[in-house]
């Protein structure tokens, strides 16, 4: 059973001197029994102002909670019958309205290093919502993205990756979902993310990361998918975001990297450390009292933390939130109509969605 709350919390920060040490607001925009994996955030109803936030858990649910709405009452629209771990919302199908949510995780039972995953398609029909099987794998799948990838065809594709080592695409043809792989790593991976790193090529790349410890930017060349390591380390790393000032790792050891490009190779910088994993990074400009997108991280350590860079190049941690239970995504965009630009918004083993911003 979930509940949906709204409920206002502020969180005091004590101002340190630096460019964004104001205080942050948590909102409860859902409460779950079960933990939530991932979240979303995108405009997935085409009859309902503004975006919303979808959410999954480990029972398997998908739960929206509308942006445009005043009273922000979450609607469950899919139960599977296995653990749901991550999301993403775009426009998968040219010819459907509006953008499709994709969720990823085992096909039945909770998550496991043994037993098959799937992706699922999700979207509005009618009154109600349609939730369709499109691939299935050996095992679990932990990461989806979705984006303009491969130029040679139209449209968006999506990006999975998981347990079986493989980052696979699908693309939309006819009535049918084509799978292809496109790299295979040496053991489980965590994430998928899209976005523009390679600055001497056209195009948006594929970034993945795993326990193998390598984050990786995967892209389609004349011959085929090609690969470059952005960033390896001993330990897993499981998290991955990228804007203008890098690409933002998360890894199991507890330590935020931020990698950039540098000539024809990568500088690795380690921006912070947590007590725990880290399983969520955000790159976005969600804080007016800081000059341009921001840097984000979360985790075991049931900590949301800034990342800030002084005058002098120096970089500074601070807890915008902390949470009951251990953090387990972050993900930034734009939801609440009453905030202008950009929000964060965190779940984890507590079963509750939180939205932040800054305060007023």
């Amino acid at each position: 059973m979930c509940r949906g709350v709204f409920v206002a919390v502020v969180l005091c920060v004590v101002r340190g001197g630096l460019a964004g040490d104001g205080e942050w607001t948590a909102d409860v925009l859902l409460e779950c029994d079960h933990g939530l994996g991932g979240a979303a955030i995108g405009d997935l109803d085409p009859d309902s102002p503004g975006k919303e936030v979808v959410a999954v858990s480990a029972a398997g649910e998908v739960w929206l909670v509308r942006g445009g709405a005043t009273h922000r009452a979450p609607e469950c629209i899919h139960r599977s019958a296995g653990e749901l771990i991550m999301g993403a919302i775009g426009d998968a199908v040219p010819d459907s309205p509006g953008c499709e949510f994709v969720g990823v995780g085992m096909v039945s039972g909770p998550e496991s290093l043994t037993g098959p995953g799937q992706v699922l398609l999700i979207h509005r029909q009618g009154k109600g919502w349609q939730a369709t099987p499109i691939f299935r794998d050996d095992h679990m799948i932990h990461g989806v993205a979705l984006g303009d990838v491969a130029a040679r065809y139209p449209g968006n594709e999506i990006v999975v990756c998981g347990f079986s080592h493989r980052v696979t695409l699908l693309r939309r043809e006819g009535a049918r979902w084509r799978d292809q792989t496109i790299y295979v790593a040496s053991d489980r991976l965590k994430i998928a993310a899209i976005a523009d790193v390679l600055p001497q090529r056209e195009g948006l790349e594929v970034l993945v990361c795993g326990s193998d410890g390598r984050v990786v930017a995967l892209w389609e060349g004349q011959l085929g998918w090609c690969h470059e390591v952005v960033y390896a380390d001993p330990v897993g790393q499981s998290r991955v975001a990228a804007g203008a000032a890098g690409v933002l790792i998360g890894g199991d050891g507890g330590k935020v990297t931020l990698a950039r490009r540098q000539d024809a190779g990568w500088r690795a910088e380690c921006l912070a450390r947590q007590a725990g994993k880290i399983r969520g990074v955000a790159v976005a400009d969600v804080d007016p009292e800081v000059p341009g997108a921001e840097l984000y991280a979360c985790g075991y350590s049931r900590n949301v933390v800034q990342l800030v860079r002084d005058a002098g190049g120096f970089w500074h941690s601070r807890r915008i939130f902390s949470g009951q239970r251990p953090l387990h995504h972050l993900v930034a965009g734009d939801f609440d109509a009453a905030h202008p630009g950009s929000e964060l918004v965190t779940c984890g083993h507590g079963g509750r969605l939180i939205l932040l911003t800054p305060a007023r």
